[in-house]
């Protein structure tokens, strides 16, 4: 644990999150969280080179002096700020209503009054709808919260806060690429290395927007490590073994499932017997094997009426 929030910190402290201000001067236009020294110290680490794109990733500095960068990576940078404060007002409304709900009832059980659950949860959803560009985040997100309750249930696991929070967090799991170019998001085509390292900022990015709301305490440590690996070849951390926590060890092995078997702009999505292949070759590398070996005993049918209770599941009005 200790290891665990110690590496968290340290990268915490170098992470660059959108930030519009003249880096050579003192005037800040928007307060991502960090100061304009440590963008510079960043950008001087990773020299991205921003002026290749008409589109800003996460991190934008500007010098009165050299006019870097252009107009157009300026306009594509206040479309982000826009995308995150949007998604900040979300979290405070839906904040303000989870405080009023409560109060009305303090001894509320999210998992034992369903309704309530269910109509909390498609506000998440509403978010995610509401600040990503990208239709096939919010299916997924849906499909991948019913499969890891399903594996964490399977396991034995019956600590409500721990349900909700994975639950949560599954759901909100790629919401810090909101701060994250569609350009990069969107591409067909393969990745080069600076847009992978573009997108192996998203986890720590939507650590950084969820961690303001005690609500979702919880649920921002599955944001934050989702894409660790069992070896310690994942990111943002690189941690191993029950470094990772277990919530995320679990929503790991339920994303690659919905992952392969889900449909993608560029591919059919694979049948079951092809995830199950993936999965078992994982096994000690990217996934626990505890989990998988849990994963193994759930049938085939049981994966499927948990796809099909997630589409049921979130058709709920939302608040607005």
């Amino acid at each position: 644990m200790a290891q665990r929030d110690r590496k968290s910190k340290e990268t915490a402290v170098d992470f660059v999150s959108l930030i519009l201000e003249d880096t050579s001067g003192q005037r800040s236009v928007f307060n991502g969280g960090l100061s304009a020294s440590r963008a510079r110290r960043s950008l001087s680490l990773n020299p991205y080179n921003w002026a290749t794109s008409n589109e800003t990733g996460p991190t934008v500095g500007y010098d009165q002096e050299t006019s870097f960068p252009s107009f157009s990576q300026w306009d594509g940078a206040n479309f982000r700020v826009a995308r995150l404060e949007k998604a900040r007002k979300a979290l405070r409304s839906l904040e303000e209503w989870y405080a009023t709900l409560l109060e009305k009832d303090s001894d509320i059980s999210v998992y034992k009054n369903f309704d309530r659950r269910v109509f909390f949860n498609s506000q998440l959803i509403y978010l995610i709808a509401a600040t990503d560009d990208s239709e096939n985040n919010v299916g997924h997100s849906q499909f991948v919260a019913s499969y890891a309750l399903l594996l964490a249930r399977a396991m034995g696991i019956e600590d409500e806060n721990f349900l909700v929070d994975l639950e949560r967090g599954a759901l909100l799991h790629d919401i810090g690429k909101v701060g994250l170019p569609s350009s990069v998001l969107r591409k067909e085509t393969p990745l080069t290395l600076l847009e992978r390292a573009i997108i192996k900022e998203h986890p720590l990015l939507g650590y950084l927007l969820l961690q303001d709301y005690a609500f979702l305490a919880g649920a921002s440590e599955v944001v934050l490590y989702h894409h660790e690996w069992y070896d310690g070849q994942g990111y943002p951390f690189g941690l191993k073994g029950e470094e990772i926590p277990l919530a995320a060890r679990i929503f790991s092995l339920a994303d690659t499932l919905d992952a392969i078997t889900s449909d993608r702009p560029y591919r059919r999505g694979q049948c079951f017997e092809v995830a199950l292949k993936e999965i078992i070759k994982g096994s000690g590398t990217q996934f626990d094997p505890s989990v998988v070996d849990v994963f193994l005993s759930i049938p085939q049918e049981r994966w499927e009426r948990a796809r099909s209770e997630a589409l049921r599941t979130f058709r709920l009005p939302l608040i607005h």
